[in-house]
């Protein structure tokens, strides 16, 4: 600034001088991956979180998603040097099989637009319950049986290729179902699992379902502790 007068020494400076900061963002995680969900319906949340690491304030101008995905957040229209915020991620598939999208958040940021890449499997095939607890049961003898209900959600005929017991004791589980080589569009079948522990302790396995439904296999955790 020069300032130009009357008095000795005119005119007078007074030097000037800053540096600028362009604003600088971490997403973390920076994609998220959903489990299995049954189609048209909700996943739990997901949450990913955005810090401002700059010494500058970062200004968000646009927030948006695509693909089968709803997103909330925190951050509002600005996010203050060192601070941050989060978003919180759901999936809705509305279709079988594996389905892509993603959250763009556009700012003053280096790199601008930022993006989370989501990714989900939807599925036709809803079990119900998603896990089986036997409880305590005495070593060699068998369980009452307990009852998992496999529906159809699609409009077409869903394709059963098998359904099996898997996992680490499989040997200690036995299933026998209703549902036969294909389930009709909006039709369900029962699949029932007894318990049998060949030793003592924590012993697990899985219903396992392969089909043509998305997703699969579909599985249903089983437990039960021998005693």
């Amino acid at each position: 600034i020069t300032f130009t007068d009357n008095a000795p020494g005119s005119p007078q400076t007074v030097s000037l001088s800053g540096v600028g900061v362009v604003p600088t963002v971490t997403l973390s995680p920076t994609s998220l991956t959903f489990p299995t969900q049954v189609v048209l319906t909700t996943s739990a949340a997901q949450t990913v979180t955005l810090t401002n690491t700059s010494l500058g304030k970062l200004g968000i101008t646009k927030i948006s998603v695509t693909g089968p995905f709803t997103q909330t957040n925190t951050c509002g229209n600005q996010v203050l040097a060192g601070a941050s915020c989060t978003f919180s991620v759901k999936f809705t598939p509305t279709t079988s099989g594996t389905q892509t999208g993603s959250v763009s958040i556009t700012d003053n940021a280096t790199g601008s637009p930022q993006k989370i890449t989501l990714t989900g499997t939807g599925t036709d095939i809803q079990l119900t319950p998603t896990s089986l607890n036997f409880g305590n049961q005495p070593v060699g003898t068998k369980s009452a049986a307990k009852k998992i209900t496999l529906s159809n959600k699609a409009s077409v005929t869903v394709s059963i290729t098998s359904i099996s017991i898997t996992g680490t004791n499989k040997g200690d589980f036995a299933e026998t179902n209703t549902c036969g080589k294909s389930v009709k569009a909006g039709a369900s079948c029962t699949i029932t699992v007894t318990f049998t522990p060949s030793a003592k302790g924590k012993r697990t396995a899985d219903v396992s379902v392969s089909d043509n439904g998305g997703g699969s296999p579909q599985k249903v955790g089983l437990n039960g502790t021998g005693t």
